[in-house]
């Protein structure tokens, strides 16, 4: 969409299947914001993007992420599969996690359940005898370009 209003099929595909992929982000590149229409194409890639989203399998996602992880699964992602395969069941309008690191927040966005995953970061308050120090912005900024997972200190 450099010099043209409209993106070509190609374009338009590359995002949607991107989407459809998993993806967490997309990075336009220079030549893209550089072109004659910026604004237009920044609201093109979002509304292509809602579209594939709506017709995105979760489900399907769901039990290809969880044999891609295999046997034995680990105790945090054994639990975060199991987090959001009981969200989905009971159809909870959102899952709250608890972390300091922010680690089991994105494993359980790995898995892109259909509700939101709100990711509450408990700060760690250190000192070193003269001076206190606040952790925990870094670990929520973080979770910002993970796709779903909305974190609060």
């Amino acid at each position: 969409m450099t010099d043209n209003l409209r993106p070509t099929r190609a374009e338009a595909t590359d995002v949607a299947n991107a989407v459809l992929d998993g993806i967490d982000a997309i990075l336009l590149g220079a030549e893209t914001l550089r072109g004659l229409y910026p604004v237009e194409t920044i609201s093109t890639v979002g509304r292509i993007c809602c579209v594939a989203e709506k017709v995105f399998n979760q489900d399907l996602f769901f039990k290809k992420t969880v044999k891609y992880v295999g046997e034995p699964m680990t105790h945090l992602e054994s639990i975060a599969s199991s987090a959001v395969r009981s969200a989905i069941k009971v159809k909870a309008s959102v899952i709250i996690c608890f972390t300091s690191s922010g680690r089991a927040a994105r494993l359980i966005a790995k898995y892109r359940p259909t509700m939101p995953v709100l990711s509450v970061v408990i700060p760690r308050l250190t000192t070193n005898q003269l001076k206190w120090s606040f952790s925990g912005a870094f670990e929520a900024r973080q979770s910002l370009i993970v796709r779903g997972l909305f974190p609060i200190i």
